[in-house]
């Protein structure tokens, strides 16, 4: 009984907000916009989406100003609607005239923090793109190994609404790696390790190298890279499960990987699954691999390496559209391997048209004109 009152009010209430905004609806006879300079009247309806002779409600009111802020032109926008006619208010945002980075000579640096920006000359200013703009040229300094780097922005107003945005960057040293460290069952020895990843330990004499600096980019090539390895040993499910910088003085830093590679795995059953019409025969030296590598620790680069023979053999006894997967089932410690080939969709080419080439046409319509051979 209180299930089907409390239904039965629910839908009241629905009925009622329907009703509600269908009375509170106004037919649009005009549009009127106030408060535009460079923004044209047509191009701010354009954006509304709104169309004379159609009901707007409060819902769709907010539609409108949801899709006008979202053009980043406007810093504030009114709407009201009075006697059939809409009465859009804007305040336009000021035109950015030029961006400055202050504190930079290096033309290298410049092009890295500014070239994934939001905010551009000529476009609308915007505090909150600001704010990710500033955080987008943090970050893009710490790519470049400059971790205590330090951004203030100063707005200066300009006459016709336009206004010059400074950054000043004090991009301070660049963060060196003092240490590598590798914590955890690792297994290998921290020396073969280091060889593996492309960051290196600071010295004096490596003047040159770039891969003495923090680069976030770099660190997680790292993380790649050991994974890589260590699932090229049998270490199939291996985590690197953190890589992280510690300071240790000024701007030195020790690089740590936390590695955990879990059990070894071993190759087991491997088979091979082709379309019905595929002579198995072209597919022995494969069956050969599968016979050797059994039993033999898991590793990435004879999945690889199996793939690229399969590609190999289809290619040269000219089977066409195909597609090579291979699916990976565990049991405790061994994997089973399923490679599967299909043949794909073809695709026949009907014709093919050449735009462009005039010279040839020229030069074939001039012989026939002199009675030549072309």
């Amino acid at each position: 009984m209180f299930l089907k009152l409390f239904k039965l009010i629910l839908f009241s209430k629905l009925i009622l907000f329907i009703w509600t905004t269908l009375l509170n609806a106004s037919i649009i006879k005009n549009i009127e916009i106030i408060g535009n300079e460079r923004i044209s009247k047509n191009t701010i309806i354009m954006f509304s989406e709104v169309e004379l002779n159609k009901k707007l409600n409060q819902n769709e009111i907010n539609s409108i100003l949801k899709r006008l802020y979202e053009t980043n032109y406007f810093e504030n926008i009114s709407i009201v609607i009075e006697n059939s006619n809409l009465k859009i208010t804007v305040k336009e945002n000021p035109i950015i005239e030029k961006i400055i980075f202050n504190g930079i000579k290096a033309d290298k640096i410049k092009k890295a923090i500014s070239e994934n920006l939001l905010l551009k000359s000529r476009s609308s200013y915007n505090e909150f793109l600001l704010k990710k703009d500033r955080d987008q040229i943090q970050n893009s300094l710490k790519q470049l190994g400059y971790y205590f780097s330090k951004i203030e922005v100063f707005v200066e107003k300009l006459d016709d609404n336009k206004i010059i945005l400074n950054y000043n960057v004090d991009v301070g040293n660049k963060s060196k790696i003092k240490k590598i460290s590798f914590i955890g069952d690792k297994i290998f020895k921290d020396s073969k390790l280091r060889s593996i990843i492309v960051s290196e330990e600071y010295k004096f004499w490596k003047f040159i190298s770039g891969k003495k600096y923090l680069n976030e980019s770099t660190i997680n090539l790292d993380k790649n890279l050991l994974r890589n390895f260590y699932k090229s040993k049998g270490y199939y499910n291996v985590l690197i499960n953190s890589s992280f910088a510690k300071l240790i003085e000024d701007d030195n830093f020790e690089l740590i990987f936390s590695i955990d590679p879990n059990i070894k795995y071993f190759f087991n059953d491997i088979s091979l699954e082709l379309p019905a019409d595929f002579n198995e025969e072209n597919f022995d030296s494969l069956k050969i691999l599968f016979e050797e590598i059994k039993g033999k620790p898991y590793s990435i680069n004879y999945v690889s390496d199996i793939l690229e023979e399969i590609d190999l053999i289809t290619t040269n006894e000219e089977y066409h559209s195909i597609k090579a997967t291979v699916d990976e089932n565990i049991d405790k410690n061994q994997i089973n391997l399923k490679f599967q080939i299909t043949e794909t969709e073809k695709f026949f080419v009907e014709k093919i048209n050449i735009y462009g080439n005039n010279i040839y046409f020229f030069y074939k319509e001039f012989f026939s004109f002199c009675d030549l051979k072309f």
